[in-house]
């Protein structure tokens, strides 16, 4: 069942991971490029939705317009010249705001406010959240290569310290993830229990 999706309930939000993105950074190139039509490698956007024509504007802004139901979409490239890292934004063509990515909706471009779109985690239920903040800092502290990385029934109490790691630093780190841990089973067995009945391990912890 996808997240935000709960049984007996008809749902009413649309969420990002279900629209497909273009993300600033993958036309950074267009910067320098010459003027003139494109196309991007895609198999999941429509053949509208994958054309554009790059253009260039008075004061050197480059502009990448689709042609989507007969109608021009203009995206401008412009780049974070306050910052370091001199970052590339979209620009929708709805709010004019500076964005990392746009979504493809029918007809347009459009970013996540103009569409209304939600993530998914702003639906999950606070073990969800607990869950995914758990196996978060577990990633950060033994890799995503780490044996039952992901499982929920297997508690760090007596995972190895890393090579790298000072003892002070990985005990605290360690603790707190035993203190969600006892907060995520506070949740989930009572769920357990009613999901389950009888057939539910009392003792797994």
């Amino acid at each position: 069942m996808p997240k935000g999706h709960h049984y007996g309930r008809q749902r009413q939000r649309a969420y990002t991971a279900e629209y497909q993105r273009l993300y600033a950074y993958s036309f950074k190139s267009l910067l320098v490029s010459t003027l003139g039509p494109y196309t991007i490698d895609s198999n999941s956007l429509s053949t509208e939705h994958k054309r554009l024509q790059l253009t260039e504007s008075d004061d050197g802004i480059r502009i990448m317009t689709f042609t989507i139901n007969d109608k021009p979409h203009q995206i401008a490239l412009k780049l974070d010249n306050s910052s370091a890292s001199n970052k590339l934004y979209l620009t929708c063509p709805y709010c004019q705001q500076q964005r990392h990515h746009l979504y493809a909706i029918k007809y347009a471009y459009a970013c996540r406010s103009c569409i209304g779109l939600n993530y998914a985690c702003q639906s999950e239920r606070p073990k969800e959240r607990l869950m995914r903040r758990i196996r978060k800092l577990r990633i950060e502290l033994w890799g995503y290569d780490w044996p039952e990385i992901n499982n929920m029934f297997e508690q760090v109490t007596y995972w190895p310290k890393p090579k790298w790691m000072r003892w002070k630093t990985f005990l605290l780190k360690r603790e707190k993830i035993t203190e969600l841990e006892s907060r995520y089973w506070g949740l989930a067995i009572p769920q357990f229990k009613t999901m389950f009945g009888d057939q539910f391990m009392p003792n797994i912890l």
